[in-house]
């Protein structure tokens, strides 16, 4: 973001992922191609939220992966990918590298790109700054702040202490007590503890407080977007107000928002999370639980 370098594709760090879909290799995940296959399927690349890794798509994958072939991100500085020092520049470019070697289409190399939160807003800059790259986007968690949230993000050192300092007396108990009834992923509050310090935290928020909706509107108009808000804790006016910039660009991208959804619900409501992905890249009608913002 702050200085939107963007070098040659094979020059990216090199991301941690795990692989899931019909054809991959369960003795090697994350590691290697996908086997060649005549008609290989759409991939979806996940990525996910601050403090957070690939696992926490575990289960809303369990719902996509016998049709499409999944990558599941670790975002530099997160679990696998903790070598790498985080950046918007370093994070795109890696991302850049990742579906020019691994998206098993022949004829291009581009993939479905999905995103909650901080996943979500790299989601979008990926699209900015990579249209050839990405299909479509859904995202979710990840409207440019406005009032009381920027001015969290524009004073990291103090968002990333209480953040920390949070995670220091949240026991396992708390965490997934926090989380609107989630099902427990085995490893997951480990490594989200382990991911949750000012070394980490402190740099993202640093350039998620730069994000705009100039970012989103300079996105290129080939690309539909679906941009979604959990209604208990995202912020459903900025939502609408991103969708709607957007659109200028997509006449067929839309904002939605799940109004039982909690900010973290790729944990909460898996299934309804990935029927809303599919539909969105099949180009269905999206679940009744999605409510449009922005009617056509």
């Amino acid at each position: 973001m702050a200085t939107d370098e963007t070098r040659p594709i094979e020059d990216g760090p090199e991301l941690a992922f795990t692989r899931l879909g019909p054809s991959s290799k369960p003795d090697a995940p994350g590691t290697t191609a996908l086997p060649s296959s005549p008609s290989p399927p759409p991939t979806i690349v996940f990525l996910h939220g601050a403090e957070s890794c690939s696992l926490e798509f575990t289960r809303v994958a369990a719902y996509l992966e016998n049709d499409y072939d999944l990558l599941l991100v670790d975002l530099p500085a997160h679990s696998r990918s903790k070598h790498i020092p985080f950046s918007f520049d370093n994070t795109v470019n890696g991302l850049a590298r990742l579906i020019n070697k691994q998206v098993p289409e022949k004829k291009q190399k581009k993939a479905h790109i999905v995103g909650l939160s901080l996943g979500g807003f790299l989601a979008l800059e990926l699209a900015r700054r990579h249209p050839e790259l990405v299909r479509t986007v859904w995202c979710t968690g990840c409207s440019p702040f406005t009032g009381t949230r920027l001015w969290f993000m524009q004073h990291p050192r103090l968002l990333s202490g209480i953040v920390t300092f949070a995670s220091m007396l949240a026991t396992e108990k708390i965490f997934w007590a926090t989380l609107g009834g989630a099902q427990p992923i085995p490893g997951l509050r480990a490594e989200v503890q382990g991911n949750q310090n000012m070394a980490t935290l402190r740099p993202v928020y640093e350039e998620l407080a730069l994000i705009t909706n100039d970012n989103l509107a300079a996105i290129d108009g080939s690309i539909r977007v679906a941009i979604v808000a959990g209604g208990k804790l995202d912020n459903v006016a900025d939502t609408k107000t991103a969708g709607e910039v957007l659109r200028e660009k997509n006449p067929d991208s839309c904002a939605f928002v799940v109004r039982n959804a909690i900010h973290w619900w790729s944990l909460q409501f898996p299934e309804l999370f990935a029927q809303g992905i599919r539909a969105w890249i099949e180009e269905k009608a999206m679940p009744k639980e999605y409510e449009i913002l922005i009617p056509s």
